[in-house]
């Protein structure tokens, strides 16, 4: 198998990524916390698009507003549609990064960084560089973190991904209980929210 087939066959991680992120958010109203970062805030921001798997002509996109809290994505959801894009806001230290992630690629699109603080051109430069590798960084952590979750077939088929199917079937906002936490934080030494530090 060649590294385009390898690819191709692991597509669907990203769409996962997403869809564990929007609900990891959800629980925890936005407030994430990650070892390297400390605490976030991340969100599906005005643009979601959800496809089926084997048909791209089956496609939802919602613009606007809070797209990942309405009715008609939760639909979409249940009809076995996963996210494909997704406009993704994160905060860190007050400042905000907003960017479309492609699950299928994981590329990022449209990237806006923080308003740059420094004054003569050369530094700017330097400080457009660092914004993008810390947005890059951020990612890369939590996509380690969902990747450490997946691999686990206890965390991931165990409890995890029922705990996804639930919040997929019900109407009722999801509580932050409602994400195995304890046993991400004791298997594989992921805290995964701002008030559960490691010097906590």
């Amino acid at each position: 198998m060649d590294l385009v087939d390898l690819i191709n066959t692991r597509s669907f991680l990203g769409s996962e990524f997403l869809l564990w992120l929007w609900f990891r958010s959800e629980c925890f109203d936005s407030l994430l916390y990650h070892e390297a970062h400390g605490g976030l805030e991340v969100w599906i921001d005005d643009k979601l698009t959800l496809e089926a798997y084997l048909a791209e002509t089956e496609r939802n996109d919602f613009k606007g507003g809070s797209p990942a809290f309405s009715p008609e994505a939760k639909t979409a959801l249940r009809q076995g549609k996963r996210p494909s894009r997704a406009k993704i806001h994160v905060v860190k230290e007050g400042r905000e990064w907003t960017f479309t992630l492609k699950a299928e690629t994981m590329d990022l699109g449209g990237l806006k960084i923080p308003a740059l603080l420094t004054r003569e051109e050369d530094e700017q430069f330097y400080e457009r560089m660092f914004l993008l590798e810390e947005i890059e960084d951020v990612l890369l952590a939590l996509y380690g973190d969902f990747m450490a979750i997946r691999l686990s077939e206890e965390v991931w088929d165990g409890a995890m991904l029922p705990a996804i199917r639930a919040w997929i079937a019900s109407d009722e906002l999801v509580q932050p209980e409602a994400y195995p936490r304890e046993l991400v934080s004791q298997k594989l030494g992921i805290e995964t929210h701002p008030s559960i530090k490691p010097d906590a």
